[in-house]
């Protein structure tokens, strides 16, 4: 089991889900939150949220997966944001569940 995280500006709301139907995601959980930069810097995360410096609504999005649905998300999210060369690219991260209660 794979917990897949994904990060977009809250007007991506509809295609991130789109996305995660594509995926064979059924079930997902959203936060809205509000990603701010402060500055810009040369770290790994320098464009995380934009690529440029401001406060931007956004949304997390979290659903507990399989690895093959978590691949092909991530698969349809780097097309997508190759397609569009977005200034706001949608973000996605996996982490892997090591133990689970049901």
């Amino acid at each position: 089991m794979k917990l897949l995280i994904v990060a977009a500006i809250k007007e991506y709301n509809e295609t991130v889900g789109t996305i995660l139907k594509e995926a064979s995601i059924p079930v997902f959980s959203i936060t809205d939150m509000t990603g701010i930069k402060n500055g810009i810097d040369s770290s790994l995360l320098d464009d995380w949220f934009s690529r440029g410096v401001g406060k931007f609504d956004s949304i997390f999005v979290f659903c507990f997966t399989t690895e093959a649905n978590t691949e092909l998300a991530l698969s349809l999210i780097t097309k997508f944001n190759e397609k569009e060369a977005l200034a706001f690219p949608i973000r996605a991260f996996v982490l892997p569940v090591e133990k689970f209660l049901k």
